[in-house]
């Protein structure tokens, strides 16, 4: 779809139009951007500071406009350099790992901090910078990871809603914890928050749910192929309902996947959400139907 012409950046990478679009109502007002390292180059920062608008954030090794004497300068622990290019700083610091740094508001250099353990570190100031800023954004993305909710398996705009969920989740977590006294860290509070929304007794343990779900879907398994629809219901005609066998839906041939689901016709009817892999061998369409639904769909058709 034509949205109009993009006269912010006619050129440069699809990142850096993406920050030049959503910055463009605050830029040449004088504002500081934190950015991680997806987004950053020397050009964007260049850019930006023309425009009145300071950046501080990681950079990646890889990019082409990188000064390559500060890429290959081998540093020791705790070293760092750096190296001015236009009013683009590009620094380079070794903690665990090498670390890359882009900045066009903080002069490069070694400063003593107090962590949260108070001991006294020296860090460079564009780093202390960063993390001040960021920490709590490198925070949630982290934490998000350890629970993530969406899986390969599924399409792209399921993950884009499983992932809305999961910062929902940590929000709720952030707002629990400032106003709260009670000692929970995220994995209890996930938990709470799902037996609280199942409705679930208090004094069930997660491996409980687990167990009970896996014995239920053993039972569902001893049963996944239901008897042909011949033999459900005497008043159906038997030469309408013959061959009516439940089938693996094929694989898309190429694809490295060993099933695939599509959602049970109906369910669908019920508005029930409710994917399966099986469907019948018989019938025209060959409807895609779970195991619990095989015999009341052909009852009803």
């Amino acid at each position: 779809m034509y949205s109009g012409k993009d006269t912010t950046a006619r050129t440069g990478k699809k990142s850096e139009k993406i920050v030049l679009r959503l910055m463009r109502p605050y830029l040449l007002k004088g504002h500081q951007l934190y950015m991680d390292n997806y987004y950053n180059s020397v050009t964007l920062s260049q850019k930006l500071v023309d425009l009145k608008t300071h950046t501080t954030g990681t950079l990646r090794s890889n990019r082409k406009d990188n000064p390559k004497d500060i890429i290959k300068k081998k540093l020791k622990k705790n070293q760092h350099v750096w190296v001015r290019k236009n009013k683009v700083y590009v620094s380079k610091w070794v903690d665990k790992r090498p670390v890359l740094m882009v900045t066009t508001s903080v002069h490069p250099r070694l400063i003593e901090i107090q962590n949260r353990f108070q001991q006294r570190k020296i860090k460079p100031a564009e780093v202390a910078e960063y993390n001040q800023r960021m920490s709590g954004v490198d925070r949630a993305d982290q934490m998000i990871s350890y629970y993530s909710s969406p899986r390969k398996s599924i399409r792209w705009y399921k993950k884009v809603m499983f992932h809305l969920l999961d910062v929902a989740v940590w929000n709720s977590f952030f707002i629990f914890k400032k106003y709260c006294q009670a000692n929970c860290d995220f994995l209890l509070f996930r938990e709470e928050l799902i037996r609280r929304l199942l409705d679930l007794p208090a004094d069930l343990t997660a491996e409980q749910v687990i167990l009970a779900r896996s014995k239920y879907d053993n039972r569902i398994r001893a049963n996944l192929l239901p008897l042909p629809v011949s033999t459900i219901d005497d008043d159906v005609g038997s030469s309408r309902v013959h061959g009516h066998w439940p089938e693996k839906i094929p694989v898309q041939e190429g694809s490295n996947k060993t099933s695939k689901y599509l959602k049970c016709k109906m369910c669908t009817k019920k508005k029930v959400r409710r994917e399966t892999c099986l469907r019948c061998k018989g019938c025209p369409e060959k409807p895609a139907l779970c195991a619990l639904c095989f015999e009341e769909w052909h009852k009803e058709v």
